[in-house]
C-alpha cells in the first residue's frame, strides 16, 4: 500500500512539472493559438536585445479591426511565470500598445486582447519562450585564423524554431536553432574586432484572430571583440 501510494504520489509530482512546461523541451511544443472572437487582426513581437549588464524586452501589440482600422481602449496584457502580468499601454488613437521591461525573462508567455466593447477579444494564446542562449565559441578576446572556417556554437536552452547569426563581415543568414553553425572560410575574412550576433526565434499563429495574426519572440545574443588573422 505504502508503495502504491508513493508512487500516486510521484506521478501526480511529474504530471504538475509537465503541466508548467515552461521552458524545457522545444518552444514550440508549448505553442497554443488560443481561441477569440476571429474580428481582430492583432500582431505581437517580443522583441529582447542584449544590452551592458542584461537586457532590454520590448513588447508591441498592434490591434486593427476587419477593415485595418486602429482598435484603442483595449485591455492588453502580456503573462510570464517570471515578470507576472505584463500590462501594455496605448499609443493613444493607434491602436498600438507597448511595455518595456530590462531583463528577458524564463518561461513562456501568455497573450489576452480584449476590445472596449468586450466581445471582440483575443485569449488563451501561448508562445513558448526560447530561453537565453549564450555564445560559446569563440570566446570573448580571443584570436582565430581566416585561414579556417569559423565554428560558432551557443547554448540551446529551449530550442528555438529558428536562428539567425551574422558577423560584421557576413550575414545574416537563417540557420536551425542546433546550437552550431561553421562560417566557411571565404566568408571568415580577417578582422581585428570582429563580432557575433545571434537571434533564436519562435512564432505562434492565433487561431482567435483574423488572418495573418501572429505572435512572435527573437532573442538576441552578441559576443565582441575577438580577432579573425
Amino acid at each position: 500500500m505504502k508503495i502504491t501510494i508513493l508512487r500516486g504520489i510521484g506521478l501526480a509530482t511529474a504530471l504538475l512539472l509537465a503541466s508548467c512546461g515552461d521552458s524545457t523541451g522545444p518552444a514550440a511544443e508549448r505553442n497554443s493559438g488560443g481561441d477569440g472572437s476571429s474580428t481582430l487582426l492583432v500582431k505581437v513581437d517580443v522583441d529582447a536585445s542584449d544590452v551592458a549588464g542584461g537586457f532590454v524586452t520590448d513588447f508591441l501589440v498592434e490591434v486593427r479591426d476587419a477593415l485595418d482600422n486602429p482598435v484603442s481602449g483595449a485591455a492588453v496584457t502580456i503573462t510570464n511565470s517570471t515578470l507576472g502580468v505584463v500590462t501594455l499601454l496605448e499609443d493613444p488613437g493607434t491602436g498600438d500598445y507597448e511595455a518595456t521591461r530590462n531583463s528577458f525573462p524564463a518561461g513562456d508567455f501568455e497573450l489576452s486582447v480584449v476590445a472596449v466593447n468586450g466581445t471582440d477579444r483575443v485569449e488563451g494564446v501561448v508562445l513558448g519562450g526560447p530561453g537565453v542562449h549564450s555564445i560559446t565559441a569563440p570566446l570573448l578576446n580571443a584570436t582565430v585564423s581566416s585561414l579556417e572556417e569559423l565554428t560558432i556554437t551557443w547554448t540551446v536552452p529551449s530550442q528555438a524554431v529558428s536562428a539567425e547569426v551574422e558577423t560584421r563581415d557576413w550575414g545574416p543568414a537563417l540557420v536551425p536553432d542546433a546550437g552550431v553553425y561553421v562560417i566557411p572560410i571565404t566568408s571568415n575574412m580577417a578582422n581585428p574586432s570582429q563580432r557575433i550576433r545571434i537571434w533564436r526565434y519562435n512564432e505562434v499563429a492565433i487561431a482567435g484572430g483574423l488572418i495573418g495574426s501572429r505572435m512572435r519572440v527573437k532573442v538576441r545574443q552578441t559576443l565582441e571583440p575577438f580577432t579573425v588573422q
